[in-house]
This record gives C-alpha cells, structure tokens and sequence, in this order.
C-alpha cells in the first residue's frame, strides 16, 4: 500500500485570489491563497506572516495635543509628526453658562467675545448637569456661532428638561484650535513647536507633504488643506507666501523699523524698498517690536490700501490711532508675507504638492480645484507671474499629483493628465486618459519604477513602455478586483494612507476610521515578486493596523516604517512579533486541490509543510474538504509548534549553533499525519498571538487514490 501513495509538493506563490474560480485556481496557481491575511511577499521565496509595530520611542510614545495624528513623516534621518493642541485658551465662564431645550440636542454656551469659530474644539469641567445632560470632561466641536458672545455644540443626547441658565459658577473651558510640529530628538522625545504657533486645525484631516532640494536647501513643503503651505528644515519654518521676507536665508531679507502711524488717523505707512505691492494685495507681519497706532498688528492678515511709490504703501487700522504718532518703528527684524491679487493663483488651501523641473507645485484649492500653481523657477517662496510662476486649468478638479521620470502627472477621478516642459514658456499639459482616473488621493504611490494608483476598478500603473510616449494603464490587481470595488461603499477613501517599504518591494493601503477599533482595522498589502511588473504583483489582505499618516524613509542609512494612530501615538512597523502588545492574526487558505480528478476520493496520509522559521510559534493547519461541504467530516486543527530560530537564515539576535524544533525535530520541514477522505483538499494555515514571524515557502501531501462515488 505505501508504494501506492502518490504525492502532490506545491510552491507557496501568487498571492490572494478572490476573482477566481476554484478549478482554475486550482490548476493554474496551486500554491496562490483564498484567503491571505497579514501574510506578506517572502523574500525568501513562499508567503511570510508579517512583522509587529511598537512605539517608535517607548519612553516618549505620543505626541503633545488631542485627537490623530493629523502628520508623520522621516526628514534628515529625523521623524516629525504633527498633532491638535490640547488648551490653545483656556479660563472661567460666567455664572450659569449653559442653555438647553427640553428634547434637543443643541447646547448653547454664553462666553463673553469668545472669538471662536465652528469646527473649535472645547472641553469643560466643574459645570453641573444642566437638563439632564452632563457636560464636564467631553471634548465638543463648536457646531454654529449665533453671536461673538454664544456658541452653540450638539450633546450626544437631547435634554429631558429645558434650561435657561445653568451650570453653576465655577465652569471652565480649554479651547483647541491649532496644531503643532514636532522633531523627534533621542532621549528627549517629541520637543516644541517648530511652527510659528498659528495653524489651524479647523477642517484639517491630515498632513501631506514633498521633499525637495533644487533650492539649494534640504527641506519638506507640506500642505494640510485649509491654510497656506508652509516649509521646514531641520530647525528653521517658513508658511509660503507669494514674497516673504525673514531670517531666514532662503527668503528675502527682513524689514527694519519700517513702520509709521499717525495719531488720529488709522492709516499705516510702510518703507519697503521695491514692494511690488498694489491696492488690494494683502500682507502679514510677525516680530513687530511695538503696538502700532496701539494695536498689535502680528499675526493678522492687512489689505493694501494705497501705494505712493515702488518703496511705500498703506494699509488701515480697524479704528483711528489713539496712541502717539509713531515714526519708522517696529524694530530691525520684521518679518512680512505678501500675497499679490496679480500672484499665478492663491495657493492656500491647497491639498497636494510636488517638485517637477525646478518649481514647486500646489493643487487641491477649494476655490480653484481645477488649477496646479506653480513657483518661479528654482524658488519654492516666489509666485509672481512676473518671475516665472503661473497657473494651469487642467479641466478638472484634481485628486493629485506626482512627478515620474520627465512628467508631473495629474489625476481626477475620472481623468489623468501629464504636463511635461521646463518653465512657463514651454510647459505643455497632455492627455493619458478620459476614462481611468484616482478615486483614492494618497493611494498614489511609486514603487518598482512604477507610480500604482486605485482607480475605480482597481490598483493601475502607470508604466512607460518600450514605445516611446505610450503608457501602461492596464490594472494589476485582478486577482482581488472583488475587494477594491467595495471599498467605496465600506470605507471613506479620504481616510485611506498609504506606505512604500522599498527594501521589500512592497506597499501597504490602510484604511482606519475613528469608529473602527484597532483590531478590526483592515488594509491591502502589495508586493512584487517577479520583475516584469505586469504579472508580478501579489496581493493580500491586512487586519490590526490602524494608520491615519505613514511614511517611510532612512535613518542612520536603515529604512524606518511609521506610523500615526487615533490616540496620538507614533509607532514605528516592522518591528517586533505583536502589534504593540496586541495579537496578530494571520491566515493563508489554500485553493482546493482536486489532484487531476475532482470526482475520484482520495485518502490523505501526511503533510509537510515547508517554512522559514525566525522564532517560537505556533502554526495551526486546519482541513476543509470538497469545497466546504458541510456534510464531509474534517479533522481537529493540528498544532506545530516551533522553538528559537536557525542562525543560518540571519535572523537578528540570534547566536551560534541556534535551533528550533518541530516536535524534537530539528527541522524547517513540519511534518504530520493526516485523517480524512475526500475528493478536494485545501489548507487553513493559520497563528495568532504574540508569536514570532514565519514564511512558508510550501508544502507537500501525501495521499492514496481511491475510487469513484
């Protein structure tokens, strides 16, 4: 009988395949998976069950605020990350604050010239229950603002009683309206605000951000959406305007004692050698050393009011000056930031940003989705028309940009276009396609010298083939079309992240929510297994990451995963066997293999199962037979279990003459008898746990043919 058995050895390879049908499958991929979750590409050949996250820096995990991480990024072997500040103004109420009507939800708060705006967020503590509803230690978002003296937020419940005035006399209120930046420094943590301490967080849902360095300067320009871009070196912050004068090197140079008032009079004189500035334009300054007409004019934005020559121009106070006149004051280092009516187009607001031949980009403005805005050549602080910056309609509203090889390509959701050129005198845009466009903004991602996409039908590339001109659209994510066309409907893809790990050849979509535990979080992994990019492609599926921001880059020339989550913390992935002390839950199902007959039974003796281990685990092997009958009985899991790890795979932390064992079998082969007969067979790999990451590269079964039923 035993010289009877036959045996079937199959390659753990082609990644998750939802779009296919089990025959086929079978035939043609064998050693593909119908079920793959958090197992990633081998680079030793076969699937590997991902590595765990942990905090990038136990000792300093989170950042300082409320609320997700809104920003995280690796700049000069440095992370920055960017957060909601907790307590932006704090204090008293009045006596009796609050107001409610019986059977509504709408809470209104009386504060004195609050100065609030909607989409504030407020915490209060000390007031008492007013009409059933209690108010104290929950943070609220300021829903409408009636008055400068009242606001209103809507309670998670409505009220059983109405309220005129109420909540005692001892309330107090903590405001959070702005972010801040910061540089993680070793040993000391995540340390102060690079920012100048005035960007709001109202509307802002994450940070995006480019790197460039034709400037002569190493830096980062970030967008959040809602105010200006700004950018940032390792020590040095700049909010992009159309001309800026600072202390910084890269800008112009500051104004000195410039400023002039009269008493009696609300207008403004400012000295300012070759302005450029004409009625209507707007400017800021900071670092004014003085009231000027007694107003502190730092910090908010000035329309100009007239220009008597190319070197002076006026703006006006809110109200006459009742101060002393004032002559040419301010002190030697004031900052300033124009904004010209004639600039290429008002980048604030702007989403997406990206370099291409020397100029900085902008896109994704509300008032003007349809527009990429572009610097003067090599400056990323000039957008005068005048100097080389401009604008382009591309026709569409646009879902973002990115440079590859001589284009920046433009997507929308339904179109991509690519503009190609130099500078304002010859830049060209061209059509790639009407049909395919992103449904996805930080879904576009380069990787194996392709930019990968999620369009409505699936993951594209854009490849540039051998025929000059001609692009490579066609999807590479058939085998698990069935899941992308349902994110849409299950997920906001506005939430979606995204992150390249160049050193495996892979990339990995998250999708988090803040209604989705961690735990239950999903995403999509991606990994190339083969160089020809058409057919490379693997796919799986992840479960227990919750990434708002990612990124990754090199520190001390190793490349370093992080990530931000809901609760403010930066953790750093691949790193460690748990997801931050959590277990991680990995399942590979195999097709089911019908053995070149899917009529004749079969009689299972012995599976090998061929792995890479890199520590102790324990890997569970289910069995479901012909196709999931229910009817068809099936053996208890079998348990195989491993201990420490084979120094010759080059596992970190190993030592000399280490092993592991497979049932007192020293052995990357676990082997194992098996029950059942049938006439299909597929396999439930499946660990969970706080266990150490395995690849299986294959397996093998034994079994003897029986006859027909």
């Amino acid at each position: 009988m035993v010289d009877q058995n036959k045996d079937l050895t199959v390659l753990s390879a082609g990644g998750l395949f939802l779009n296919e049908d089990a025959l086929s499958l079978a035939t043609t991929r064998p050693g593909a998976a119908i079920r793959l979750l958090n197992f990633e590409v081998s680079q030793f050949g076969g699937y590997r069950r991902i590595s765990g996250y942990a905090d990038f820096d136990a000792s300093y995990p989170t950042l300082s605020g409320l609320g997700q991480v809104l920003g995280v990024w690796i700049h000069n072997d440095t992370v920055f990350g960017a957060r909601r500040n907790a307590g932006d103004s704090t204090g008293s109420l009045g006596t009796n604050p609050f107001a409610v009507t019986n059977e509504s939800a709408t809470v209104t708060v009386t504060h004195s010239s609050h100065g609030m705006a909607v989409g504030t967020k407020v915490i209060f503590a000390g007031s008492a229950a007013i009409g059933g509803l209690t108010i104290n230690t929950t943070e609220w978002e300021i829903a409408s603002v009636p008055t400068s003296n009242s606001y209103t937020f809507a309670h998670t419940s409505a009220a059983t009683s109405s309220v005129a005035a109420g909540g005692g006399s001892s309330v107090t209120y903590s405001y959070s309206y702005l972010y801040s930046l910061y540089k993680y420094v070793s040993g000391v943590g995540w340390g102060s605000d690079l920012t100048n301490g005035d960007r709001s967080t109202i509307g802002v849902t994450k940070l995006r951000k480019s790197p460039h360095t034709f400037t002569g300067s190493d830096v980062m320009v970030v967008t959040d959406g809602v105010g200006r871009p700004f950018r940032h070196s390792d020590t040095t912050y700049i909010d992009i305007f159309d001309r800026t004068g600072t202390a910084d090197t890269d800008t112009e140079s500051q104004l000195s004692n410039a400023i002039s008032s009269t008493n009696g009079s609300a207008v403004v004189n400012v000295v300012h050698t070759l302005h450029g500035l004409s009625p209507g334009d707007t400017v800021k300054f900071t670092n004014v050393n003085v009231n000027i007409g007694g107003v502190n004019i730092n910090g908010t934005t000035h329309t100009v009011h007239t220009v008597a020559d190319s070197h002076n121009y006026t703006f006006n106070l809110s109200g006459a000056s009742s101060a002393s006149s004032q002559t040419t004051v301010g002190g030697t280092a004031i900052n300033y930031f124009y904004v010209f009516l004639t600039s290429a187009k008002n980048i604030e607001g702007a989403k997406y940003t990206a370099t291409f031949s020397n100029h900085q980009f902008f896109a994704g403005m509300t008032a003007s989705s349809n527009y990429l805005v572009f610097s003067a050549p090599n400056t990323d602080l000039r957008y005068n028309v005048a100097e080389g910056a401009g604008k382009i309609n591309v026709g569409f509203p646009i879902q973002g940009i990115v440079k590859f090889r001589d284009s920046l390509y433009v997507f929308g959701k339904q179109k991509i276009s690519r503009l190609v050129g130099n500078s304002s005198a010859d830049f060209e845009l061209k059509e790639v396609t009407e049909d395919v466009g992103c449904i996805s903004p930080d879904s576009i991602i380069e990787i194996g010298g392709d930019v990968l996409f999620l369009s409505a039908d699936g993951i594209r590339p854009i490849q540039g083939t051998a025929r000059i001109g001609d692009i490579e659209l066609e999807t590479v994510s058939k085998a698990i079309q069935q899941a992308l066309l349902a994110l849409p409907a299950s997920h906001n893809l506005e939430n979606l992240c995204s992150v390249v790990i160049r050193d495996k050849t892979q990339f990995r979509y998250f999708l988090p929510s803040t209604s989705t535990a961690v735990a239950d979080t999903e995403g999509v992994i991606g990994g190339l297994r083969f160089a020809d990019r058409r057919v490379g492609w693997e796919f799986g599926q992840l479960l227990g990451i919750r990434a708002f921001v990612a990124d990754s880059g090199l520190i001390n020339n190793q490349e370093v995963v992080v990530h931000g989550d809901l609760d403010g913390t930066i953790y750093r992935q691949e790193s460690g066997d748990d997801f931050d002390g959590g277990e991680v839950v990995s399942v590979y199902a195999t097709p089911f293999l019908y053995f070149n007959s899917t009529e004749r039974r079969k009689a299972f003796h012995k599976l090998s199962l061929f792995t890479r281990p890199e520590g102790t685990s324990t890997v569970n092997v289910g069995i479901a037979y012909d196709w999931d009958d229910p009817l068809i009985p099936v053996p208890n899991t079998y348990a195989l279990g491993t201990a420490n790890a084979l120094l010759r795979y080059n596992v970190t932390g190993g030592t000399y003459n280490s092993t592991f064992t497979y049932d007192a079998t020293s052995s990357p082969v676990l082997e194992t008898n098996i029950e059942g007969s049938a006439r299909s067979l597929s396999l439930i790999i499946t660990s969970t746990g706080t266990q150490s990451p395995y690849s299986i590269s294959g397996f093998s079964l034994q079994y003897l043919e029986l006859g027909y039923r």
